[in-house]
């Protein structure tokens, strides 16, 4: 397997899609034979991007996926059909690439998108869900032209690489958009719509907006279930979708996947009297996740969720005050990485807690556990705080009947998930 140090990726970041066009040129791999969706987005390309591959693949298409960050398993990034590349494949390929990348100087995201492009081109997949690392106009992912663009949403976050406006931010997921290729925008703020409409002009390319060009409304949501009915008005169609991803951001993003299905009828034959038996059967980990958890003879219940930065974190909470766990005592497990606006963020969630476990990650990145404890105690007495160096630990320390809240990024949402995986009784 690649070694990974999680930090990594971050840290050798440099955008720019020269470096991964000529390593992919050089190599012969014709990418852009294949078809592709492609996903931008501050918040919502997780989920588009796993549902509108589920749809593809059970409307007969050969699919791939490449998404990020991954939970436990970097294979997670890459699947064909919803299974991930192996790990014999992922080695065989790196084994192949791994020097040659080298001398074109790819950093750690790229070449990762690069295994990606060629595993899916060797596999003959007929058509990619591709989602965007960090921003979109110079995101390695950015060298394809494909049938349609999607841009789900557009708030703070990376602030420090794309920008300290919604309309910087804007600009940079704007650079997805290709000449006389659709997109289809979520709900999204006007000072950044104005900018995608303004690249979507010069590009020459038909623009979907959500609440304008299509809809969707929240109907009802069965709390056994965990699925939410959902009703879409579209572009050309009407209909009813029960969706087992919860909350109002979801509506938002089935209404866009739904869209982008009506606009590729035009060059795929979409199945849709399969849509709502995929809505409601799709598992996306780490969005409003809830599991069971027996673990040292001691049962727990977790709600695991990644949001990691102020839209997220709200879309979640609105969600959570809804729901029947709200009425239960709950207790908080966090972890946040660096470049996030935790300050803001621990604020926020902090009134909604008198009781913190802050968790050591395995992530350069992170927040020392110290230094969130000193931020968390401006709102929460210290004696309710309780500080974790290893999962192991933390779980050690849990009550029976406990229910615990998961939140602030995706690499603690996959630490919980692979221990409770991995020792779950």
């Amino acid at each position: 397997m690649i070694s990974i140090d999680a930090g990594k990726e971050y840290k050798t970041m440099l955008l720019g899609l020269d470096r991964i066009k000529k390593f992919l040129s050089d190599q012969n791999i014709e990418y852009n034979k294949l078809k592709y969706i492609h996903i931008a987005g501050t918040n919502g390309k997780g989920s588009v991007a796993k549902t509108l591959s589920e749809i593809l693949i059970s409307s007969g298409y050969k699919t791939g996926l490449y998404t990020s960050p991954h939970l436990i398993k970097i294979n997670e990034r890459i699947q064909i059909n919803s299974l991930p590349i192996t790990d014999r494949q992922l080695k065989s390929l790196d084994k192949k690439y791994s020097d040659i990348s080298k001398k074109y100087k790819l950093t750690y995201f790229e070449y990762i998108t690069a295994l990606a492009f060629i595993y899916f081109v060797k596999s003959k997949v007929d058509i990619v869900v591709l989602e965007t690392g960090l921003g979109g106009r110079l995101d390695a992912t950015n060298i394809v032209s494909p049938l349609v663009s999607v841009i789900t949403s557009i708030d703070f976050d990376h602030t420090e690489v794309l920008g300290n406006t919604l309309q910087k931010i804007a600009f940079e997921k704007a650079g997805i958009i290709k000449d006389g290729v659709p997109v289809v925008c979520g709900n999204i703020k006007s000072s950044a719509l104005s900018v995608i409409k303004k690249v979507a002009r010069q590009k020459k390319s038909k623009i979907y907006i959500f609440n304008k060009n299509f809809g969707a409304k929240y109907k009802s949501c069965n709390w056994k279930n965990l699925t939410q009915k959902i009703d879409y008005s579209g572009i050309n169609k009407n209909l009813t979708v029960e969706y087992s991803l919860l909350g109002n951001s979801q509506v938002y993003n089935s209404a866009m996947v739904l869209a982008v299905c009506e606009i590729l009828k035009k060059d795929l034959k979409i199945s849709f009297n399969t849509v709502n038996k995929v809505c409601k059967n799709i598992k996306w980990p780490a969005r409003f996740d809830f599991r069971k958890v027996k673990i040292n003879g001691k049962r727990s219940s977790f709600i695991i969720d990644g949001a990691h930065n102020i839209q997220a974190i709200n879309n979640f909470f609105e969600l959570y005050k809804k729901s029947p766990f709200y009425k239960k005592t709950t207790k908080l497990l966090f972890a946040v990485m660096q470049e996030k606006d935790f300050k803001t963020v621990i604020k926020k969630v902090a009134k909604n807690f008198n009781n913190v476990s802050l968790l050591k990650v395995e992530n350069s990145r992170a927040v020392d556990i110290n230094v969130l404890k000193k931020e968390f105690s401006k709102y929460i007495d210290n004696k309710n705080i309780y500080t974790y160096d290893t999962v192991k630990q933390f779980f050690g320390n849990i009550k029976n009947n406990d229910v615990y809240i998961c939140l602030g990024s995706f690499y603690l949402a996959g630490t919980i998930l692979k221990f409770t995986e991995e020792t779950n009784g």
